[in-house]
């Protein structure tokens, strides 16, 4: 396999940005057809480089929040593994575009699986409210909002200004204060009706999340009160309780 593009040895130029974004967009044919692969040759490529990724890189994050050093083993990887197929590229762009393409589809499909979960959880709280009546059950309205929800903040919905009022402050304020970082000062925006994380039962359900998707919800609502490094702090102590809760 790949013999017959491993022979050749003239380079192929790193396509323009347009050019690459079109790629990313495209279906495996056209793909093949940019690379000067057989659909064989593709297939194999394509394999090899999607059972590395998932063994050196973190499919839950963007191609942009990989770690640069493990980006630069697995390109020196596919440099050593593939040798004769990457010298015929330019800064060995496939593997780059496929990477791209790989984690694009897998956080989208995340996504998609999160957005049913979603639907199907307002759909079982409704169908309970409906038929327990007076019972105390939590409206399908208290789900913290999807991930991918426009952000339409009004002064009303400010967070801060309205509390929750099945909030636990003391125990949402213990477990931002066990974080890596003390954050200990976000406790009245978590138990706020906007954010949604009023008590440990809000907390676990963030934490049964994908990482991924986590981590945009926080980003989402926290990302102007705390830089990179510790929106990642929260977000590893979420892994933390996911792990326990298993």
């Amino acid at each position: 396999m790949m013999t017959a593009t491993a022979t050749r040895t003239f380079s192929i130029p790193r396509p323009s940005e347009a050019e690459f974004r079109r790629l990313h967009n495209s279906r495996h044919g056209e793909i093949a057809q940019a690379l000067d692969m057989d659909d064989e040759d593709f297939t194999v490529f394509k394999r090899q480089v999607r059972e590395k990724m998932y063994a050196s890189l973190d499919p839950s994050k963007k191609f942009d929040e990989q770690d640069p050093s493990a980006w630069r083993r697995f390109v020196q990887w596919a440099y050593e593994t593939m040798p004769s197929l990457i010298s015929k590229y330019e800064d060995a762009w496939p593997v780059e575009l496929y990477v791209k393409i790989s984690l694009s589809k897998r956080i989208a499909h995340e996504r998609f699986r999160f957005r049913k979960a979603v639907a199907k959880y307002k759909q079982t709280m409704t169908m309970r409210s409906s038929s327990s009546a007076g019972e105390a059950e939590m409206s399908p309205t208290d789900l913290p909002p999807p991930y991918d929800e426009i952000d339409r903040v009004t002064d009303s919905e400010t967070p801060g200004v309205h509390m929750h009022p099945d909030a636990v402050p003391e125990n949402i304020e213990k477990f931002l204060r066990s974080c890596d970082f003390d954050l200990g000062h976000l406790t009245s925006t978590f138990v706020t009706r906007r954010a949604g994380l009023f008590n440990l039962g809000r907390l676990e359900l963030l934490a049964s999340w994908p990482a991924a998707l986590r981590r945009d919800h926080l980003e989402r609502h926290f990302g102007t009160m705390l830089d990179d490094v510790e929106i990642e702090v929260l977000n590893k102590r979420f892994v933390e309780m996911s792990h326990v809760q298993i």
